[in-house]
């Protein structure tokens, strides 16, 4: 058995959304990268939220599939979170 991927937290701002179903594309579209582990998206503050394994996917990656969405995301401006920082309440819960 092999040692799980180290993965990275990583958000960067996305400009031209402006609903809920380009929050929905966006995330169907960079889930979809190999390496991407769980992808969030906050329509209220532009802002796209990758957990990644960063030896398999990087910032062009993210880059091109939000264009591929349709959307322009700003790697430039991205900052990586301390590990763990995009898990949900009910994920910390039961420690996952």
């Amino acid at each position: 058995m092999s040692a799980p991927a180290e993965l990275q937290v990583v958000r960067f701002p996305v400009r031209g959304m402006t609903c809920g179903s380009c929050v929905n594309r966006i995330v169907r579209t960079v889930s979809r990268v190999p390496g991407v582990a769980k992808v969030s998206v906050d329509l209220r503050h532009e802002t796209a939220t990758v957990r990644r394994e960063p030896s398999r996917v990087d910032d062009a990656a993210l880059a091109a599939a939000v264009a591929a969405a349709g959307y322009e995301a700003d790697l430039s401006s991205a900052e990586v979170l301390p590990a763990g920082s995009d898990r949900g309440l009910l994920e910390r819960l039961l420690g996952r």
